[in-house]
């Protein structure tokens, strides 16, 4: 039997003009309804959904259970807003230099996870007389962190270095290899890079060549302290015919397919320059301005690289109205051994809170040495 034509069935009612307008509303407050199975999601649905996945696996890795879930690490620094300031290096693979091979080898060989860490503020000297005594401070400062994200230490290893030419040499690395950490705690001691306390205080390296560095040479002389005229004296001197060429053929010997691409890499290359500067003083106070070139490698072949930045130290960069200058010799901060400045200007030492080594009198001695260097080179 049919029913009646006045029956009103419930999505009729809905659907009604004369259905209350916050339906909708009130069934989220109760029961939200359910979503449709065959919901296509849009690009930016992904993006949530991708970026809520990355939240949760960050929060699984620094969220546990027990006791320490919620502690905060007071022997650190906090890092700061915007993170560490960048610790500049003169090559790829630096954190390699003047390992003995075998040992080098031997460390190749050790099972992932593993990581690099290079101390601040210590010399060849120190590291000579005080391996064991840096090695322990390491593991001590790494099985915190590890426990604090484990609740458990693993029997974190921390092996110290031994240089080519042995306990003599005159390069001796400030380098230490760090292994049989859970995967987890490598990922997180990496990416924050720094971790500083009263102790010591060290960066994290991911054990394998980085990216080419940023860090191309710097320039002195120039009477300006304006970097937009020096980021443009610069460009201008790249794209004289004759460089650019001897850029384009650079490029073209490291595997670019074919002349577009050769003409992209050198004009990334050319837009990447950016320009910092270095308020160097002299005696009287007076400021003698330096220049810091960086720029961002299109390829992460180590020879193109190496035969580049040799090229583009060697030429001379005029301004027209502010001298012409060549890049000076860069000499390694003591504190952080950053290539980017003098300890006199390290930033570390700015960072609130800062727990690590400060501006002390032998690290200013060696930098008032450094500088008088600087100046005699840069003529």
């Amino acid at each position: 039997m049919e029913a009646p034509a006045t029956s009103t069935t419930q999505s009729d009612l809905n659907s009604s003009i004369h259905a209350p307008t916050n339906i909708t509303v009130d069934q989220a407050m109760s029961t939200p309804p359910s979503p449709s199975t065959t919901h296509t999601k849009t690009v930016e649905e992904e993006a949530i959904l991708a970026h809520l996945a990355l939240v949760e696996a960050n929060r699984s890795i620094l969220s546990q259970n027990g006791i320490n879930h919620r502690t905060i690490l007071p022997q650190f620094t906090p890092t700061p807003t915007g993170g560490f300031p960048k610790v500049h290096m003169a090559h790829s693979t630096q954190i390699f230099d003047h390992l003995d091979n075998k040992v080098l080898l031997a460390w190749f060989q050790v099972e992932h996870p593993k990581f690099m860490v290079r101390v601040f503020d210590h010399y060849s000297r120190d590291i000579v007389e005080k391996t064991a005594i840096i090695a322990e401070c390491l593991h001590t400062s790494i099985s915190i962190i590890v426990d604090y994200i484990h609740q458990e230490v693993p029997p974190v290893c921390v092996s110290p270095l031994q240089p080519q030419g042995g306990r003599g040499s005159k390069d001796f690395p400030i380098r230490f290899l760090v292994h049989k950490v859970p995967e987890e705690t490598r990922n997180l001691i990496v990416s924050q890079c720094i971790w500083s306390t009263m102790d010591i205080t060290f960066e994290v390296l991911p054990f394998n060549c980085t990216h080419p560095p940023e860090l191309l040479f710097c320039l002195s002389g120039f009477t300006t302290s304006d970097v937009e005229i020096v980021r443009k004296a610069v460009a201008d001197v790249w794209l004289l015919d004759e460089n650019r060429h001897h850029i384009d053929n650079t490029f073209s010997m490291c595997g670019f397919q074919d002349d577009e691409l050769v003409y992209k890499a050198t004009w990334d290359l050319i837009k990447s320059i950016h320009i910092k500067i270095l308020d160097f003083k002299i005696t009287g106070g007076l400021s003698v301005p330096r220049f810091n070139i960086f720029t961002t490698s299109p390829t992460n072949d180590l020879k193109t690289w190496t035969d580049l930045q040799g090229f583009l130290h060697l030429l001379e960069y005029l301004t027209g109205l502010d001298s012409c200058r060549i890049a000076v010799v860069l000499y390694p901060c003591q504190i952080c051994h950053s290539l980017a400045h003098p300890c006199g200007l390290c930033p570390f030492p700015n960072i609130p809170q800062w727990n690590g080594p400060k501006l002390n009198n032998r690290t200013s001695a060696n930098t008032s040495c450094q500088m008088g260097r600087s100046r005699g080179r840069a003529g």
